[in-house]
């Protein structure tokens, strides 16, 4: 194994690119989770009411639709930024088991806050965002769940 310092920085370095792809997705996500936001307070407000008109039920399977067109979106922009993380780290973490193992430590961690810690990633009460890293096999995973 290496220095712990040039680790150190070599980590460091990592973690910076990383996160400057964080923001990317963190980014991309925004406009659709807003919309998504709203979608959802119209569908609250409609199933709601007691009686729906005709017209309330249509708006009601567009409102589906649309949601599941946003999830849609979504989940293609999380699997996007994710295979550019999968390249990013199969760039920087070393092929060496055991040095591999020492970026487990001090990396994967400090990777998944990221993701916990951008605040275009808060998605509220309604979907929730699960990140997996794994170093030794050099990927990241998103998982994206919702309640609608």
């Amino acid at each position: 194994m290496g220095n712990p310092k040039d680790d150190k920085k070599k980590m460091d370095a990592a973690k910076k690119e990383v996160q400057g792809e964080v923001k990317k997705i963190s980014l991309k996500m925004r406009p659709p989770l807003t919309e998504v936001e709203e979608l959802l307070k119209r569908k609250a407000e409609l199933e709601a009411k007691k009686e729906l008109t005709p017209e309330e039920k249509e708006e009601l399977k567009a409102i589906e639709s649309k949601l599941a067109t946003l999830r849609k979106t979504m989940e293609k922009e999380l699997m996007d930024g994710g295979k550019r993380i999968d390249l990013m780290l199969k760039k920087h973490i070393p092929s060496d088991k055991k040095e591999a193992k020492a970026w487990e430590k001090g990396f994967a961690g400090g990777v998944v806050d990221l993701f916990k810690a951008d605040p275009g990633l808060k998605i509220g009460k309604q979907l929730f965002f699960g990140t997996d890293v794994s170093i030794t096999k050099k990927k990241v995973t998103f998982k994206l769940t919702q309640k609608f």
